[in-house]
C-alpha cells in the first residue's frame, strides 16, 4: 500500500488517483485551493480497499448514517474514506473553500 501526501498538486495539477490506481492521498486544502488557514484536509481510498478492515479512529462522522443515532456500541463505518471522518467542518473554514471550487468548476 502507498500513499500519496498531495498538498502541493491538489488544485494545481489535474489528478486521476483512481485512474492512476493509487492506494490512498491526502491533502490541505489552504495551499492552492485557497480555502485559508485551519480549512479542512481531504482524503482519497481507492475503491479496492473499501472492503477492507482497516486501522482507524471511529468518529460519528464516519459512522452509518442510518444507526448513527442509535448509538450502537459497535462502529458501523461507512464505505470509502468518509469512514474515516472524525467529525463535522468548521463553517468559518468550510465556506472558502466552497467558494473556491465553485470558481474551479466554472472555469473548468
Amino acid at each position: 500500500m502507498v500513499g500519496w501526501d498531495l498538498a502541493h498538486a491538489i488544485g494545481n495539477v489535474p489528478l486521476n488517483l483512481h485512474d492512476w490506481n493509487v492506494d490512498f492521498a491526502v491533502w490541505c486544502s489552504y495551499k492552492y485551493l485557497n480555502a485559508g488557514p485551519g480549512a479542512i484536509g481531504g482524503l482519497f481510498i481507492h475503491e479496492k480497499w473499501h472492503e477492507a478492515v482497516l486501522p482507524r479512529h471511529a468518529g460519528w462522522w464516519g459512522h452509518d448514517p442510518t444507526t448513527r443515532f442509535d448509538m450502537p456500541h459497535d462502529f458501523s463505518p461507512i464505505r470509502g474514506a468518509q469512514g474515516f471522518q472524525q467529525s463535522n467542518p468548521s463553517v468559518f473554514a468550510t465556506a472558502p473553500l466552497i467558494g473556491s471550487l465553485q470558481i474551479f468548476r466554472d472555469v473548468g
